[in-house]
């Protein structure tokens, strides 16, 4: 028998008499409930713990002692093949040495071949140290690289990482010794193609994959907690490493990771059959790859919650029987305040499908009661992608205003600027502005509160199953929910109308929604930056109209409307003006764009910067357009365009190129070069021209490269290139083999962070440091003809 429509019925009667407050507690609280778990969640998934202090006892880690050992070897940058790297080198072997353990130094080189960028070879120092096991069971390989970027400090990326493992490591022989070993890997050149761990792989030196297991530690970011974002094969067995340092953890971030233009030495290890957990701080990436990323923009608690979640999952592994890790599974998993839950991978697909059959029970049965109308359905379903759809554009059309408002904002490699929790909080507020107008048209208008309800299910279980095909890690965000969902409406529709209790199942149903989806948003900004703001808002839209069906009487329009109005404004407001990065008064310096390049075949140097340069200081030395300055100078390719300006001619960091001996096979001629440095150059490339004899390979140090093109994005001529990293004071030898009698047309490119301020006109502002590509850096370029 069908119940009377609830959409006729006048207020008193849906509350069935009395005070509609009193009757509606159920309501209220639960409301309450879903807001306090959406709030609490977020705060937990933002802070990390407060650091321990130095007389923390020693069976402990602390933040406070990690912290003085970042002091010592983060002060300046250190990029592979540079004098300060090699300070850094000698400190870990001594600190590891007090520690009572034998560090040895690998002194190798590695390469690896570009098919869109230049072939990378380099010579590389990596050190290892191990702590012997009871039992031998099998090794945990600890790894963090310790190099940094050219114009940066990396006092997080990745000095966080290397003074974690020194402090696990202080830890670990201050106890008994467990079951299996565990080796510290601090590796070399990993900014620069991941080629310390590549050396370290390729000398055979990690190992059987059946026994050991990799914990790389990374970063992105300068705060927040520590993400698990990468696991290896076989990740059911990993699970009980997770539980025990309960980090931030989602099988989706597998699935966004692969789509970043990111690599770690993990992706090495991975590689090479190895499976384990990669774990990194993300929040706060502004400082990311640039001058900024210095002691004083390390957060305290991000490095206490790195160690406790690392120290732990070292803990366990080096407890456990790792040789059976092999026979394990993979899992999908996810984290909610701090408990792992996962489950067997292949049970996603299943689950995908019941959840839709469940979906589709619960929508028959609210049918049959009356509760619904199969068109008012469909209608509400696609009235509610909508809201999502709406939520991405707000994310896209903020971050242009965010560019617009201050360009200098494109800058930042991790696609945050400064200072954006209230520009998060105002996109948020912006979103549940269209949910909201969805709900009250569509309640009052359009739809039923079932109706409502089922809408939003039907989305988030096709969703599931979408998911469960195309990306497995992202279906338990739909998956569940949808469960919930087909189960509230069930509950819903066998209620009488006029019960309060209606209302607050209603609003229970959407608690798998609040808890897995909204502190995944608030995640996911930290993950992609503003830049890519539609993603989290996305998900958040899709939050909204899971949850807020719930809301079962809601107001007026008008109000509503005025109320939408007001915090649109105010979140527009919050979001350019909290984000823009570069204007007067700013409280963090423009990352800027400025190169020397010196032409040492004319004798001439310049000033480049690319695109507009990101200030006004930057456009004084490089004001006008330059579209052929990437022919003279192959590395300085902005997407926005280069901008150049005349420079005096310093001395800086070169190299030069000479024949050794040359032999001819047909009509293939191979010619051995050596070259040599004058200065500290970081890295060298040899360019090959295609108006000359072609490159049919290359060889150095025994590693053979590929000829043809390897540049293929180039406007150039320039589309064959090789690149030596940190390059012996003595020079290298280089084998080229050509093709035909015609000379191969050369450039060779010395590249180094040795900038010289002191040739510019006036000194550099306090308001401006480098950040981004092309900044900092010099570069000297000579052509050959061989």
């Amino acid at each position: 028998m069908k119940e009377p429509d609830p959409q006729s019925a006048t207020p008193r009667e849906r509350t069935g008499g009395g005070s509609p407050v009193r009757r509606g507690w159920p309501a209220w609280a639960a409301g309450v409930l879903v807001l306090l778990l959406a709030v609490g969640s977020v705060l937990y998934s933002a802070i990390a713990p407060e650091p321990r202090p130095a007389d923390a006892p020693a069976t402990e880690f602390s933040a406070t002692r990690a912290r003085a050992e970042l002091d010592r070897i983060a002060q300046r940058p250190h990029p592979a093949g540079s004098t300060a790297n090699e300070q850094v080198r000698d400190r870990l072997v001594a600190r590891l040495t007090e520690l009572g353990l034998r560090p040895s130094v690998q002194r190798t080189s590695a390469g690896v071949a570009g098919t869109e960028s230049a072939h990378a070879y380099g010579w590389v120092q990596n050190v290892s140290a191990t702590l012997p096991g009871t039992a031998h069971t099998g090794r945990v390989l600890l790894v963090a690289h310790y190099d940094s970027v050219e114009i940066g400090p990396g006092a997080t990326d990745d000095g966080a990482g290397v003074v974690t493992l020194l402090e696990i490591a202080r830890v670990l022989t201050a106890v008994p010794a467990q079951r299996a070993d565990v080796t510290f890997v601090f590796t070399d050149s990993e900014e620069f193609g991941q080629l310390g761990a590549r050396a370290f792989a390729g000398a055979g030196l990690l190992g059987d994959p059946a026994r050991d297991v990799v914990l790389n530690l990374d970063a992105r970011g300068t705060t927040g907690r520590t993400i698990m974002f990468e696991t290896g094969a076989h990740s059911a067995a990993l699970m009980p490493a997770l539980r025990a340092g309960a980090p931030l953890a989602t099988s989706l971030s597998r699935e966004v990771y692969r789509l970043l233009p990111n690599d770690t030495d993990f992706t090495v290890f991975r590689g090479a059959s190895h499976t384990g957990l990669n774990f990194a701080m993300i929040d706060g990436s502004a400082p990311y790859h640039s001058e900024l990323d210095d002691l004083s923009h390390v957060d305290s608690a991000a490095l206490q919650d790195m160690g406790d979640t690392v120290l732990a999952a070292t803990r366990t592994l080096a407890a456990a029987d790792l040789p059976g890790l092999a026979g394990a599974g993979e899992s999908e998993y996810f984290t909610v305040f701090g408990l792992v839950v996962d489950y067997p991978s292949g049970a996603v697909l299943p689950l995908a499908a019941l959840a839709l059959l469940a979906a589709a029970v619960a929508v028959w049965l609210a049918r049959r009661r009356g509760r619904l109308r199969l068109a008012g359905t469909a209608r509400c379903a696609a009235a509610a992608l909508l809201v999502p759809v709406a939520g991405a554009a707000i994310g896209w059309l903020a971050w242009q205003a965010v560019v617009l408002t201050g360009p200098g904002n494109g800058r930042f490699l991790g696609g945050d600027p400064y200072s954006v929790v209230l520009a998060r909080t105002g996109l948020v507020l912006l979103v549940l502005v269209p949910a909201a107008l969805w709900l009250v048209w569509f309640a009052r208008r359009r739809g039923r509160p079932a109706e409502l309800a089922a809408g939003g299910l039907f989305v988030m279980a096709v969703l599931a199953v979408v998911a469960a095909v195309l990306v497995p890690g992202a279906a338990y965000l739909f998956t569940w929910p949808a469960f919930a969902g087909a189960a509230g409406l069930v509950v819903t529709a066998r209620v009488p109308v006029d019960s309060p209790w209606r209302p607050a199942v209603a609003w229970l149903s959407g608690v798998p929604a609040v808890l897995l989806l909204v502190p995944l948003v608030w995640l996911l900004f930290g993950t992609v930056g503003l830049a890519l703001a539609a993603v989290p808002l996305l998900l958040l839209g899709l939050a909204a109209v899971t949850v807020f069906p719930a809301w079962r009487t809601p107001p007026r329009t008008r109000p509503v409307l005025a109320a939408a109005a007001v915090v649109a404004l105010t979140a527009t407001g919050l979001v350019v003006s909290d984000a823009v990065a570069d204007q007067p008064g700013a409280p963090d310096p423009a990352q800027v764009s400025l190169v020397y390049a010196l032409d040492a075949d004319r004798h001439e140097a310049i000033w480049a910067s690319e695109g507009d340069g990101s200030g006004e200081w930057a456009r004084e030395h490089a004001p006008a357009d330059d579209p052929g300055v990437e022919q003279r100078f192959p590395a300085l390719y902005g997407s926005e365009g280069t901008r150049s300006g005349p420079a005096p001619v310093v001395t800086v960091p070169e190299a030069a190129m000479k024949v050794l001996g040359e032999s001819a096979d047909g009509d293939l001629r191979t010619v051995r070069l050596h070259i040599s440095v004058t200065g500290r150059p970081t890295q060298l490339t040899i360019y090959s021209a295609t108006d000359g004899a072609p490159v049919v390979r290359a060889e150095v140090g025994g590693t053979t490269f590929p000829g043809g093109t390897n540049r293929p994005s180039t406007t150039t001529g320039w589309r064959w290139g090789l690149t030596l990293s940190a390059p012996p004071p003595e020079g290298a030898e280089l084998t080229l083999t050509v093709r035909g009698p015609a000379p191969a047309h050369l450039l060779l490119a010395a590249r180094s962070p040795d900038f010289p301020l002191s040739a510019l006109d006036g000194p550099r502002p306090d308001s401006v440091r480098w950040g981004g590509y092309s900044s900092g850096l010099t570069f000297a370029t000579r052509s050959y003809r061989i």
